[in-house]
């Protein structure tokens, strides 16, 4: 047992490097998930305001053409054509969303 130091400093970098490859694999793939959850309250936030806006059409016939409402600084437009109303926002990723919904009186 001579080198018996040597050996173990060899164990723990090649433990480093490996915990190190791991944690560089599954970073991105974390980042991945935590936008992915933040789009989905983004899409759950726009639904609901979708429902407002029908109820409000269906039982008390208020329209307003275009509507901005701002919610954790994600600005929603809610749009009316003649009976779809319209909800459009931006996600984490910048990129343009929209849902709609049909509405009779």
């Amino acid at each position: 047992m001579k080198c018996d130091k040597g050996s173990v400093m060899l164990e723990i970098l090649v433990s480093l490097s490996l915990l190190m490859m791991t944690v560089s694999l599954l970073l991105p793939q974390t980042l991945l998930i935590m936008q992915e959850r933040k789009n989905i309250q983004f899409r759950y936030k726009a639904q609901l305001l979708l429902k407002e806006a029908a109820a409000a059409y269906m039982y008390d016939h208020i329209v307003s053409p275009v509507i901005e409402k701002r919610y954790e600084n994600t600005v929603y437009t809610i749009q009316w054509e003649i009976e779809k109303v319209c909800v459009m926002w931006k996600d984490s990723k910048q990129r343009e969303n929209e849902r709609c919904r049909y509405v009779k009186k």
